[in-house]
């Protein structure tokens, strides 16, 4: 059989390299953690680099490899992760901040199968090597595209060498606003337990409605099969109280489910069935993924501690609605 080969194009692009600063640092000190807030990050990134019309060619580990159709959307992209990315960081301890460096260079691309490579990724690349953590630094071709568009100020670092390249490339290095595009929680909301707890309340619901809605569900009723399957059989007022969530009217919810065929009566109580059991184990990777989201900015240890300081909050509570 006669093998074919990939054609390889040519054309002007805008190349966009970015990786994350002292990754390997850390991996190294909260490996877990890190690949949580990475996902996270990625999460604005790729979002932000459609949305300025990119292309996102390669991504390896920690890197980035992407196109634009010219150099003030690559720009105009790169300043939004970076300002973006700060107002997270600002929430974080220094030493577990995830901090992009990005390149931009404007020149040929060689594309084959969607990959970029050629002189043209190896300047960008160097460029993003250059840059300090959460800025950007262009090379000349793309500072002429721009410098008269953004109303930024570019600090000049003169010619610098690059790799499989005989002459320099001129460089000019590019920092975000101090100002984030983000507010942070003015202080005296910081202070209020009541807001905190509802935020993060529509937090967590957001994401999880994102995972059960397509599938007909609430997240409210995902926990509830949940505490189907641990309990076989619940009534209704239990399964209410199990939840932690109370319900003027639990039974609706389960006739709601058994009209699903996802829960079934036995006797005075409920329980899951077979389509319930099945459909709370394919969901069960994408909620816990849904929560790692939401929990990205929190080492491995401080959410253990989350974890028990609710725990306790809760129990405390509910002995004392039982003592009453």
């Amino acid at each position: 059989m006669a093998m074919t080969t990939a054609i390889v194009k040519r054309r002007l692009a805008a190349i966009f390299c970015a990786d994350v600063a002292g990754y390997t640092r850390l991996m190294n000190a909260d490996a877990a953690a890190t690949l949580r807030l990475l996902a996270a990050h990625r999460e604005v990134t790729d979002r932000l680099i459609a949305q300025h019309d990119g292309r996102i060619a390669n991504t390896a580990g920690d890197s980035i490899l992407a196109e634009f159709p010219n150099a003030l959307d690559a720009a105009q992209c790169a300043l939004a992760i970076q300002e973006r990315l700060a107002v997270v960081n600002a929430e974080m301890p220094e030493a577990r901040r995830l901090s992009f460096r990005i390149g931009i260079h404007v020149g040929e691309a060689m594309v084959r199968d969607g990959d970029l490579f050629g002189d043209s990724v190896n300047v960008a690349a160097r460029m993003q090597s250059l840059a300090e953590p959460g800025c950007i630094c262009l090379s000349g071709s793309a500072h002429d595209y721009v410098h008269r568009t953004l109303p930024v100020i570019f600090e000049d670092l003169g010619p610098q060498q690059v790799k499989n390249l005989d002459k320099p490339v001129q460089c000019y290095r590019l920092r975000p606003s101090d100002t984030p595009s983000l507010r942070a929680i003015p202080p005296v909301h910081r202070r209020n337990e009541a807001n905190l707890m509802r935020r993060c309340h529509e937090m967590m619901r957001k994401e999880l409605a994102a995972v059960t809605v397509p599938e007909g569900l609430e997240p409210l009723e995902l926990a509830m099969l949940a505490s189907l399957a641990d309990v076989p059989g619940i009534d209704a007022d239990r399964l209410a109280s199990r939840v932690g969530i109370y319900l003027s009217d639990p039974q609706r919810f389960l006739e709601h489910l058994a009209r699903l065929d996802l829960v079934a009566r036995e006797g005075a109580g409920w329980s899951v069935t077979k389509k319930g059991s099945e459909l709370a184990g394919r969901l069960r990777a994408p909620v816990h993924a849904a929560i790692d989201r939401v929990m990205a900015p929190l080492s491995d240890s401080e959410r253990e501690i989350l974890i028990n300081l609710l725990a306790r909050v809760i129990k405390a509570n509910e002995a004392k609605t039982e003592a009453g």
